[in-house]
């Protein structure tokens, strides 16, 4: 039998692993903030808090078994394409390989062809990670549901992905001033709300912001948080006007990029924007879409 040779050291893999499974934990806070606590899922992945705090750290390497890393998957919601990852990264962490070739088999002297069966255990765990991936995509479903577009402007915005895809959104809330109600503000104004756009989170802004929460089906709290922004985004391309662009292009300011502030995509706020993506490990497509728009918000600097 030949085996795979691996592709990183365990410690990289724990560490990483450390990493996935903390963005997990965290992508999984309320609007207030507010994550699960270590003690509920400790008791959900079956080891103690203490235990399960050290998985969590992304300063030491994680330990953490396959069950344990299927058991969080599935009590925080997280992204159902990133289970395999994880198991590979807990495989590899303990000793085994990141990833493995399937054995290369002789062919039989009889001319009928040889069924390779896999062992018992192998069945058994790849029926558990079916159930698991299954759990995770309901629960993913739901919080996911995104109602349907209410006007001719709205227009799909790509699925997070790539390393800026572990930012997190900014809670913005009454009484913030700043770019990030200015965004708000624009986003808002691009939605059809009327309101202006001065960067102050007062009462009016309030009131809109739960308006438009009531329209999309989130809890009216009058808060933009980890559910209010992705519907509140909209994809921002080359050749667009208006007050979604007029954000975009302040935000690239605040990151340090040249960008001035007309409300018309141009050749330049195409570079700025290319520029930005490529700098946060995002593909550089020159089109702002939800990771675009979550790494935009999350590199202004908060009081």
């Amino acid at each position: 039998m030949v085996e795979a040779r691996p592709h990183r050291t365990a410690g990289g893999a724990g560490q990483e692993l450390a990493l996935l499974l903390r963005a997990w934990w965290e992508a999984a806070a309320d609007e207030g903030g507010r994550k699960p606590t270590q003690e509920s899922l400790a008791r959900r992945a079956g080891v103690n808090q203490t235990t399960l705090s050290r998985y969590l750290n992304p300063a030491h390497p994680s330990t953490a078994p396959k069950d344990v890393v299927q058991a969080l998957h599935a009590s925080l919601a997280a992204p159902p394409d990133e289970l395999p990852r994880a198991l590979a990264l807990a495989e590899a962490a303990s000793g085994g390989h990141l990833t493995l070739e399937p054995p290369a088999l002789a062919e039989p002297p009889s001319p009928l062809p040889r069924v390779w069966t896999a062992p018992h255990h192998l069945w058994r765990a790849a029926l558990v990670t079916a159930v698991t991936v299954s759990i995770a995509l309901a629960s993913w479903a739901v919080l996911s549901y995104r109602q349907p577009p209410t006007g001719p402007h709205d227009r799909p915005v790509a699925a997070a992905a790539g390393p800026a895809a572990l930012s997190r959104w900014p809670l913005v809330r009454l009484g913030e001033k700043g770019s990030l109600t200015w965004t708000v503000q624009r986003l808002l104004r691009a939605d059809g709300h009327r309101l202006d756009a001065d960067g102050i989170f007062g009462p009016e802004t309030r009131r809109q912001v739960i308006a438009f929460q009531r329209t999309r089906g989130l809890q009216p709290d009058g808060k933009v948080g980890e559910r209010t922004w992705p519907m509140l985004v909209r994809p921002v391309a080359p050749g667009d006007k208006g007050p979604a662009v007029e954000a975009v292009q302040d935000l690239l300011a605040r990151a340090g990029l040249p960008a001035d502030i007309t409300g018309v995509y141009t050749t330049a706020t195409h570079r700025a924007v290319s520029d930005f993506q490529t700098r946060s490990g995002l593909p550089a497509t020159g089109t702002v879409d939800t990771p675009t728009w979550r790494a935009l918000t999350a590199a202004v600097p908060r009081p």
